[in-house]
Order: structure tokens, then sequence, then C-alpha cells
């Protein structure tokens, strides 16, 4: 990794306006919560034009240009497909508007991307951590200074602040608290700032403890196991003392009565009891409509199309899972496809070769499949799309190759793709 590139990448105009349109995000949020529903239309326009003008800009310097990424047919025929089944929803308007609001920003964080890694994929890497880092610390941030009660060991179901709600803490707080790993171990922050991530990082920690937000703790339980078996950096001290003091903190928590631990423990009772859980019945309604059409399991029921959903039973009115959204929405072949781009090549390129730099990718896997998160305006879809399309770069699968040792005429023939790498 080279510093210089790192602070060339956060000074470009493209990484630039890439920041903001993420943190307009987390902002449209704060202000729905804080000013009231009549705003959201207003500022969606504002952010849907800003990420329009933005991607005319990033075209004018990169072109359409895909060079360093793979996937990029699959990436060009998702889109295509995903495009064309929103024309045969029972509500097209709505469903091809979510199409576009899917498809701009999509294609504005494709070229993005690809034009920012002329800087080399692991200097874009922790770059991209410093910028998760910052637009999703202000969400703990803002619990600070307008939720903040000592006294508090649970914020599920009860006051959770003027701006966000739980789940949004719990979600940011885990982007936060794993893109720091990478900050402060590989990008060159002065002290003071290294100091202020180090101070409020247990406090980020007991938010997301007491948020009792699933799809968070589940992601930060599993990178932490990652952290503890797999990284390569950490001394076994420092591991040792980390789990004991995270050991101490989850069960001082769990000991106080109406914890978010112990609110958990009671909903997953209920809900394994009952089988009243809004995810499971909407999937469950939508298997049985594919029983009745097994056409659908090729065709999907068109993207965000949700009159089946509520015609067999679903009682939530989305899936709640951006994965099922293509599933249902698009069918097997497409959904086959998706997978590949988000998950398949993705966690092959974080075992290989990130999971000692970088933890993002399993809190950015697994909480998609807890939430939508397939247009432009939901919580997570920047940081998602920025991140995993950044793992389909063809500068990591040259790195595999000249790590494994393969045979000289593939590292050849992406070499003369015009792969850009960067000395480490």
């Amino acid at each position: 990794m080279n510093s210089k590139y790192m602070q060339a990448i956060i000074k470009d105009a493209i990484f630039r306006l890439l920041f903001i349109n993420m943190f307009l995000v987390v902002l449209g949020y704060a202000a729905a919560y804080s000013i009231g529903p009549w705003f959201i239309p207003f500022f969606s326009v504002f952010k849907q034009v800003l990420v329009f003008v933005s991607l005319v800009y990033v075209i004018k310097l990169n072109g359409f240009s895909t060079i360093y990424l793979l996937n990029k047919f699959n990436i060009y025929l998702l889109i295509c497909v995903m495009m064309g089944l929103s024309f045969f929803s029972n509500e097209p308007f709505q469903s091809v508007y979510k199409g576009l609001t899917f498809i701009f920003p999509l294609l504005y964080i494709i070229y993005s991307v690809n034009y920012l890694l002329q800087y080399g994929a692991y200097n874009l890497l922790v770059s991209l951590s410093l910028m998760i880092l910052i637009v999703y610390a202000f969400v703990p941030f803002s619990f600070l200074f307008f939720g903040f009660d000592i006294q508090k060991t649970n914020i599920y179901g009860y006051e959770e602040g003027r701006f966000f709600v739980s789940n949004n803490y719990g979600w940011s707080s885990t982007l936060f608290l794993l893109s720091s790993i990478t900050v402060l171990r590989f990008y060159p922050l002065k002290r003071i700032y290294r100091l202020f991530i180090l101070i409020f990082i247990p406090f980020v920690f007991y938010v997301l403890l007491i948020s009792g937000n699933r799809a968070g703790l589940l992601s930060a339980g599993l990178a932490f196991i990652f952290l503890l078996f797999k990284d390569k950096i950490f001394s076994f001290m420092f591991k040792f003392t980390l789990v004991l003091l995270l050991f101490i903190a989850v069960a001082l928590l769990s000991l106080k009565e109406n914890s978010a631990i112990s609110t958990i423990e009671r909903r997953n009772e209920v809900q394994i009891e009952s089988g009243n859980e809004g995810r499971l019945i909407g999937t469950n309604a939508m298997l049985k409509s594919f029983d009745n059409n097994p056409v659908y399991w090729f065709t999907g029921v068109g993207m965000f199309n949700y009159t089946e959903l509520h015609k067999y039973g679903g009682i939530l009115p989305v899936y709640h899972n951006s994965y099922w959204e293509v599933l249902f929405g698009a069918g097997i072949f497409v959904f086959i496809i998706f997978l590949k781009i988000m998950i398949y090549d993705p966690f092959r390129v974080f075992w290989n070769n990130i999971s000692n730099y970088s933890l993002l990718a399993i809190p950015l896997i697994i909480i998609p499949f807890f939430e939508s998160n397939l247009t432009g305006g939901q919580f997570l879809f920047f940081p998602w799309f920025s991140y995993i399309i950044l793992l389909n770069s063809k500068e990591f699968r040259l790195y595999n190759i000249i790590k494994n040792g393969h045979e000289v005429q593939t590292y050849k023939k992406l070499v003369n793709e015009e792969i850009v790498i960067h000395n480490s």
C-alpha cells in the first residue's frame, strides 16, 4: 500500500462526490425522522439529481470503461434483465421508477470505482474504509448528543434518539467498528484523529449492543471470529485481552433487566416457537406462489413487484431481503448471477486476499439478507455496492495468481488488459 496514492484518492473529485452521495443518504434518514415524512420527496429528488449529475461527471472522466473490473458482462446483463422485468410488474410505473433508482446509482458506482482503481485496489480499499467510517460515524455520534443516557441498556422499540432508529444505529456501529480497524492500521492519519477514533470505539460498541440489531451483532460477531483466527497482524495477547473485555461488556449488559441482550433472547424464542417472523412468513408466501406458478422460478414476478407476496399471506409490505428481491423478482438464473457478483467472487477475494486488511465484507454481505438495499436511497446501498464492486477488481485476482504461482500466460493476459498495479 502507498500512502501517497491513498491521499491522492481522497483529494480526487470522483471520490469526494461518492462521499457526498453516500453521506446524503444517511442525512436523508435523519431528516425524515427529525423533520417529518413530508420532507422525504423533496430530498429524494435532490439526491437523485445529484446522482445523475455525478454519473454524467464520472462518465466524462472515465467514459463507459470498466477495464479494471471483472464480471462486467454479468453486471450489465443483470442491469438489463432487472430493468426489463420491472415492466412486467402489476404496477409497472412504480416498479420501473424503483428500477431506475437502482440502475443509475449502480452505474455511477461502477464507473466511479473503475476510475478510482487507477490508484490501486488495496489503496482504494483503505480509502473507501475511511469514507465509510466518516459517513456512518455520524449515526452513533448523533446518538451521543441527542439520545444518550448512561442508564440505557436497550433502545430497541423505545425512544431511540432524534434522528435514527435502532437498526440504523446497529448497522452504522458495525460498519464504524470494522472500518476503524482498517483505517487505524493502514491509513496515514494524524495522531489527533487516531486518538479520536480510539476514544469513540468503546461508545460505538455500547451503541451496537443496546441497539438490539441482530444483523449488526451477527455481522460483528462473525467478523470478530475472523479477526481472532485468520488475522496475522494482531498479537495473541491483544486478541486475548480483546476477548476478555468484550465478554465482560456483554455479560454486564445481559445482567441488566430488559437489556437489549435479554430482549433479543426473548424475541428469538417467541419467533421460533410461533413462527411469526415477517421475513420468514414472506419467504413461505413467495415459495407457495412459485409452487403454484413454476414458471416464476425462471421469470420471477417482476422486479419490485409485491402483489404475489401480499396475495399469499405476506405480512410485510416488502421482502426486507435484498437477495430475495432478486430471486423472487427476476428468477433463479438472474439470482445465480447476482450471487456470483455480490457474494461468491467477493467472498473468495475476501478469504484469499483482504481478510487481513478489511472485515467490511462480512456485514456488507450479511446485512442485506435482513433488509432491502437495492435502491439508491436505501441506508446501505452505497457502501454495499461500492465495496462489493471494488472486490470485483481484476487487481485482486492478479495478486491471487502471483501468490498461487499460476501460469505466466494468465498473468500476461491480465497485464495486457492494462491493469495498473501499484507497489504496496
